[in-house]
């Protein structure tokens, strides 16, 4: 496959069956670990002659420097060693020849090369006949027990251009070192034993391919040795692969180093399940990506061979070098959205006077605890009309007066109400519709898009919207209506890669990531409006602090068992929702004890608010008080999780039994038969989709005597008989009805 597609030019690629094209677009071409080796006998590579050793004190590198790739890591600590790349493959190099439009895979070998202590520098020129297409160095770079892969000084001959340089398999185990296992971040991670794991890779993504845009971190080891990968470049490829006999199989990590978008492939542009691609052409440009391609292999060994290591070490070793999350305002708000109107409804579902009512409602329900309150199709028509124009409020909910008199008036019930905004779509409908500033797919046409609700939109380029009318759009918007801290601008961090294909103003992914979506989160900071956004993303880690959700849960190529691996990671990072569709409530709990992940309620005018209550109490309130906790150990024991988190808390989960609790110092907070969870010092929230009794234990402090209760309605608390025993306060609490016990008469006075 690897020749045949290295030979496939422009023409005769288009010619393929949308099928056929679908399928090649939807996987890497150039792999070089093909299918049928994930099944059979695996070669081995040779000791290399006379090689390269670039070491720090803790880790030597042994360098093929024929190849210039890895053979072996030495780690200083318990002299344990790990194999690099096990194949004896080569690095395989893709470039395009533009005299022909084809594009070439060439087998790379280093011509020269620079050797000093901890670093060693080796040139790759490769030619094409004759001549010398493209050439390249990668770097080698050891620190500590940590290893950097750099790609750069890129030349490119007259008449070629690099696409991208192939390392799959950087480090490599085999079962006959121990008990082996691998894991990696998609769905928000998965861990595998080698000896169970199902032959294969890790599945592309139908947008960016092998780019892991959520958590591009993969680890393979064993219990006394771990490397730990973490694809540092937004646009280079991550790869973890299984392959071998049964007995025999062995376990790959490894990168692509990407130079340059490939103009020949077909790309999903998210038109729809059963849409073709869009596939390139002569005039096609592969993109200039301008990041530096880079990753990082960390490497773990265990102190001695009583304490064996697990994903969890490697886990903590990448969550010390996060950023911090930039913004706390979300970190204990009920973050919710009002969907308001769409072209689509014979009439609105809620109107600003409504949402007022909303608001005010579940502000009783929640003895005004703050609420962050997203109105949906607050603009034009509704949802997804008038985009890019901002200038009208929708009149059939209300119009602008009524939408400034909610903003305002929201205050009094401790929430804040802002916008739902949207800068990837634009509409030929839009006042403002200017083909300049739309996006341009492979083929060179503007990039039209799905019909969300009810016409057909269009990408905005967003490096070229940024230069012009996108900064305009951010001041009006924040002073025409007086955003209140913050702002959600819905797709922004989904897409976190997003080509623009315009031949006059070609932009990758990387271009509009900096000069557009990054643009954007720093005007609105200029204003003091923190934006919020979509889909949780690595690339945007440290730049937005809250996300609607994380992808996931989902399933493993290689089978195995779901792990917190995400959470892990991110959790002083960033706050997240939890996607997937859930059966039951305590599914939705359970997935947001497990991943961290606090599902999001959408409501409206007419439709009671069981849902948004269950989230609220259920979901929200015992993910306020671990949310923020660091995860430090966990434990499965079959259909069993168990995790511990700092400060003494701790979640249980039976998925079998679809049973749960949470604790905090040893008293529990939440359980299947509902919540029982402290607010804050001075409030516990009691809470159960059935009328039953709740116990919870009686804070330190608090005195039997002054323990006062009130049941919330939609009208104003009613007081409510709660026994306190002991150290523990006991509620009949009625199906769906919340219930808080106050420390004292003064507490009550608090809730406003």
């Amino acid at each position: 496959m690897q020749e045949e597609t290295g030979q496939l030019n422009r023409r005769t690629f288009l010619k393929l069956s949308g099928a056929a094209a679908a399928g090649l677009a939807g996987r890497n071409l150039y792999s070089q670990v093909p299918g049928q080796e994930n099944t059979g006998p695996l070669t081995s590579r040779n000791v290399p002659t006379n090689p390269i050793v670039i070491r720090s004190p803790d880790l030597e590198v042994v360098l093929d420097r024929h190849d210039g790739l890895p053979y072996e890591y030495r780690l200083l600590r318990g002299n344990r060693r790990m194999l690099g790349e096990d194949l004896g493959k080569p690095i395989l190099v893709t470039f395009y020849d533009k005299s022909s439009g084809t594009i070439k895979n060439a087998a790379a070998s280093v011509q020269k090369l620079s050797e000093l202590k901890d670093h060693s520098d080796l040139l790759f020129q490769i030619p094409d006949g004759s001549q010398t297409a493209v050439s390249f160095v990668l770097a080698y770079i050891v620190q500590e027990a940590t290893l950097r892969v750099v790609l750069y000084a890129v030349r490119e001959s007259p008449g070629y251009e690099l696409i991208e340089v192939a390392l799959p398999r950087l480090a490599a185990i085999r079962e006959e070192d121990g008990p082996a296992w691998l894991a990696h971040g998609d769905d928000g991670g998965w861990l595998a034993t080698l000896k169970d794991a199902t032959p294969g890779s890790l599945k592309p993504n139908t947008f960016w391919g092998n780019v892991s845009a959520t958590l591009p971190v993969v680890m393979i080891g064993t219990d006394h040795l771990i490397c730990v990968q973490e694809t540092t470049a937004f646009m280079d490829g991550t790869t973890l692969s299984v392959g071998g006999e049964p007995g025999k199989r062995r376990a790959a990590l490894g990168t692509t180093k990407s130079h340059r978008v490939n103009g020949t492939l077909c790309y999903d542009m998210n038109t729809g399940p059963g849409t073709p691609r869009n596939c390139g052409n002569q005039q096609t440009p592969n993109l200039l990506i301008e990041q530096e391609s880079s990753c990082r292999l960390d490497f773990l060994s265990a102190r001695d061979d009583k304490t064996p290591l697990t994903w969890l070490d490697a886990a903590k070793l990448v969550r010390k070098r996060m950023p911090p999350i930039p913004n706390h305002l979300y970190d204990n708000a009920f973050v919710y959205g009002i969907r308001c109107d769409e072209p689509s409804y014979p009439k609105p579902s809620s109107t600003f006077e409504q949402c007022e009512q909303l608001i005010h409602q579940i502000a009783e329900l929640t003895d005004y605890s703050p609420q962050i309150v997203h109105l949906w199709g607050w603009q034009y028509r509704g949802k997804d009309t008038g985009y890019p124009a901002v200038q009208e409020v929708n009149q059939r909910i209300g119009g602008y007066d009524a939408m400034m008199n909610l903003m305002q008036k929201a205050n009094a019930y401790n929430c804040i109400a802002t916008l739902s905004d949207n800068y990837d779509d634009a509409y030929r409908s839009s006042p403002e519709w200017d083909p300049k500033i739309i996006a341009r797919r492979p083929d060179g046409e503007l990039w039209e898009s799905r019909n969300w609700t009810g016409e057909n939109s269009y990408i905005i380029g967003l490096a070229k919207y940024m230069v012009g009318p996108g900064m305009e759009r951010i001041r009006y918007t924040c002073e025409r209506y007086r955003l209140p801290k913050t702002t959600h601008v819905d797709v922004l961090s989904y897409f976190s890669i997003r080509n623009d294909w315009d031949r006059e103003h070609p932009a990758s992914g990387i271009k509009n990531l900096r000069e557009g979506r990054y643009k954007i989160l720093a005007e609105f900071a200029k204003r003091g409006v923190d934006v919020s956004s979509e889909a949780l993303r690595y690339a945007f880690i440290g730049k937005i602090s809250s996300f609607w959700y994380m992808t996931g849960p989902g399933t493993c190529p290689f089978g195995g068992a779901a792990i917190p691996l995400l959470a892990t990671i991110y959790c002083k990072s960033a706050v997240w929702g939890q996607s997937g569709r859930t059966t039951s409530a305590a599914d939705r709990v359970m997935n947001t004890l497990f991943y961290n992940g606090c599902s999001h309620a959408i409501v409206r005018a007419d439709m009671d608010l069981n849902d948004a209550l269950d989230t609220f109490y259920l979901v929200m309130v015992p993910w306020f008080q671990l949310h923020a906790r660091n995860i430090e150990s966990f434990r499965r024991d079959g259909e069993r999780s168990v995790i511990g988190l700092e400060g003494n808390a701790a979640i249980d989960i039976d998925w079998n039994a679809k049973t749960y609790s949470a604790s905090l110092d040893g008293s529990l907070i939440c359980s299947e038969a509902g919540t029982f969870c402290p607010l804050d010092e001075n409030r516990i929230a009691f809470y159960s989709l059935t009328s039953q009794e709740l116990t919870a234990h009686l804070p330190a402090g608090w005195q039997a005597s002054e323990v006062r209760a009130a049941k919330l309605t939609t009208t104003g608390p009613e007081r409510f008989q709660a026994t306190v025993e002991g150290n523990s306060v006991r509620a009949n609490v009625e199906a769906r009805q919340p219930v808080i016990v106050y420390k004292n008469e003064a507490a009550t006075r608090q809730r406003r």
